[in-house]
Formats: structure tokens, C-alpha cells, sequence
């Protein structure tokens, strides 16, 4: 009962946040979009081991692809989400069997390619995407007759899509799947001779992954109503990993708490935001140095220990 409680009051905050709070439910928006990708990230990271930084390829494919089947096919905002997710997944499908072949840096060069490539892309095909001004006119994501057009409308849908995400996740983790994933992270010859194809996990890690992205980039294009090359840029793609190694893999808290640090970061103010980088880097590797676990291991690491 006791927990039941706490669900429930935890739960109620989060719906009464945006009336709280009411001046930082834009940051709220685009912490819940960000946590959907570090979400997805934490699979194939946090649970297989294996490193991209290439995300930005699949948020460009569900933001533009959103913006363009609304606004120059004319389809419902809920399709044009779901039909670029199964893009990705089929796209992350195809380059899971050909990146996860490599290992470490390796991998992570090839997938840093991805992310320059997309930005590239999105930058040189003015005709398609509309080129660094961007693709202008994408409207408001719409459920049945509600058009989610306020930010506090947004806040609650992403919430939804946040809390479904989490607990995906951590089922995952906790499931057959998730011990065969580790099992693969830690020694993956060992887990073949059980019986796992570690191929396959790795890759069904991408592709979470990559439909997790694609969800969060659609409704990104549909929040601003409009995407554009800065938005999936390099910098973006090395701040998503940046995230979830500051928070702290294989939870849900530290993925939440690295995203709430590097989006609050700005607010500090306009000077400091212009250092966000540098002072992202620094922490990023005091923290890897000493807390391997991210901010969020250290915390629960000094709560045992008091």
C-alpha cells in the first residue's frame, strides 16, 4: 500500500508540474524529448554495450519525415509519426548487421560518420528539407479532434510516452531479454556458447534505439513546428551520449538527471551557456574517471555507504 502511495503522489506531481512550474514547461518539453532518446540509447549502451553516437540519423529520419508527409502529403500527424519509427527501425535493422560487427572506437567512428552524414544531408537536399533555414510549416501533432498545440498539451504527451518508455526499459532489463544483453556485454563468446546470438541482441538493441529517437525527433519537429539541421546536428549527437554517461546507464533516474543537467546548463546564463560544451567535457570526464557509474551510481553508492 505504501508504495502504491508514493506511485500515486509521484504520479500527480508529474501531471501538476507544467501548473507549478509554469515557466519552465518549454525546458520540461525538451527534457522529455531528449529522455526518450537517452531512453532508447540506454539499451543499446547501457544493456548491450555498445556505443553510438550516431542517434541524430534517426531523430532526422522521424523529424523530417514527419514534417513531409504532413505538410507535402497532407498524412494524419499520428501516422507520419509511426511510419518513420518503422523506418528506422528497418533502417537501424540493415546498419546494426554491418556497424556492430566492430568494436570500441571503432564503432563509435563509424557511427560519428552517421551523425555528420545526417547533418550534411539535411544541410545539402535545400530542396527537400529546406536546406539550414529548414523545413517551416509543420503543424501541431493532433490526437482524434485535440490539437496538441500548448506546451502544457505537449508536456502531458510526451510524459505518457516517457513513462511507457521507462517502464519498457526497465522491464527489458530486468526480463530474459535484458540478462542475455548483459550477458553479451560481458563476454560476448561465452554468451554464444549458451546460445545467444550476439549479433542479434545487439542489433535488436539498435533498433530500439533507433525507433525510440525517430518517436522523440517527430515530436520535436511537431513542438517547434519545424526542423532543421541544427537541431540534429553533430553537437547534438555527442551531447545525447554526453547525457546518458553523466546520468548514469541502466536506470531511469541517471538518464533523467544527465538530461536535466546538460538542457539546464543555458539557463545559468547566456555567457555560460556559450561555455556549455567545455563545461559539459570537463564534468564528462571527472565523471568517468571517478564515478564509472555516472552522477546518479555515485549518489546511490554514497547512500549505501551512510
Amino acid at each position: 500500500m505504501r508504495r502504491w502511495l508514493v506511485v500515486g503522489a509521484g504520479a500527480a506531481l508529474l501531471i501538476a508540474l507544467p501548473w507549478l512550474t509554469p515557466g519552465w514547461t518549454e525546458l520540461l518539453v525538451i527534457v522529455e524529448i531528449f529522455l526518450l532518446v537517452v531512453l532508447g540509447l540506454d539499451v543499446l549502451t547501457g544493456q548491450a554495450g555498445q556505443v553510438s553516437l550516431g542517434q541524430t540519423l534517426f531523430m532526422a529520419v522521424g523529424g523530417y519525415g514527419a514534417g513531409l508527409l504532413t505538410v507535402r502529403a497532407n498524412w494524419p500527424t499520428w501516422l507520419a509519426v509511426l511510419a518513420p519509427a518503422v523506418a528506422s527501425a528497418g533502417l537501424a535493422a540493415l546498419l546494426g548487421w554491418a556497424f556492430l560487427r566492430l568494436r570500441g572506437y571503432y564503432l563509435a567512428l563509424a557511427t560519428l560518420g552517421l551523425a555528420v552524414v545526417t547533418q550534411a544531408t539535411a544541410t545539402g537536399l535545400g530542396k527537400v528539407t529546406g536546406g539550414p533555414s529548414g523545413l517551416v510549416g509543420v503543424p501541431s501533432l493532433t490526437l482524434g479532434g485535440w490539437q496538441v498545440f500548448s506546451d502544457t498539451a505537449n508536456y502531458l504527451v510526451l510524459l505518457v510516452l516517457c513513462v511507457l518508455g521507462a517502464w519498457f526499459t526497465t522491464n527489458l532489463r530486468r526480463g530474459q531479454t535484458g540478462r542475455a544483453l548483459a550477458a553479451v556485454e560481458h563476454d560476448p563468446q561465452a554468451a554464444a556458447m549458451l546460445g545467444i546470438n550476439p549479433a542479434r541482441y545487439r542489433t535488436g538493441a539498435f533498433v530500439v534505439a533507433a525507433v525510440f529517437a525517430s518517436v522523440a525527433g517527430s515530436l520535436y519537429a511537431y513542438y517547434l513546428r519545424f526542423i532543421s539541421p541544427d537541431l540534429v546536428s553533430v553537437t547534438v549527437a555527442l551531447s545525447i551520449v554526453v547525457m546518458l554517461a553523466l546520468g548514469g546507464p541502466r536506470t531511469v533516474a541517471g538518464p533523467l538527471l544527465g538530461v536535466l543537467l546538460l538542457q539546464g546548463l543555458p539557463l545559468v546564463g547566456q555567457a555560460f551557456a556559450l561555455w556549455q560544451p567545455l563545461v559539459a567535457g570537463v564534468v564528462l570526464v571527472l565523471v568517468l574517471t571517478y564515478l564509472p557509474a555516472g552522477l546518479w551510481g555515485g549518489l546511490r553508492g554514497l547512500a549505501g555507504k551512510s
